[in-house]
């Protein structure tokens, strides 16, 4: 069983750093949706001023990601991302 994540990364997106809040993705349709991939998930909270779009690429602690899905929401961006080879 993997531990949640929980807590603020460092993102760089395009060579701007960006403070984020991890959150775990949860629930069942979330982990169906994934499939394979849930457990190289992570759900990141940015800055409402984010520009980012699915598909895009960014670094969280050295690791390289995927924008797999975006929400705007009030108040911040809402971004599922997935782990990936470099």
């Amino acid at each position: 069983m993997r531990l949640m994540q929980r807590g603020r990364v460092d993102v760089t997106l395009r060579g701007q750093t960006l403070r984020a809040a991890v959150r775990p993705i949860t629930g069942l349709l979330s982990a169906r949706r994934y499939g394979e991939y849930v457990q190289d998930m992570l759900r990141l909270l940015l800055p409402c001023d984010t520009a980012l779009s699915p598909g895009e690429k960014m670094e969280i602690g050295g690791c390289p990601y995927v924008c797999v899905s975006l929400r705007t929401l009030n108040g911040h961006v809402q971004a599922d991302v997935r782990r990936c080879g470099k």
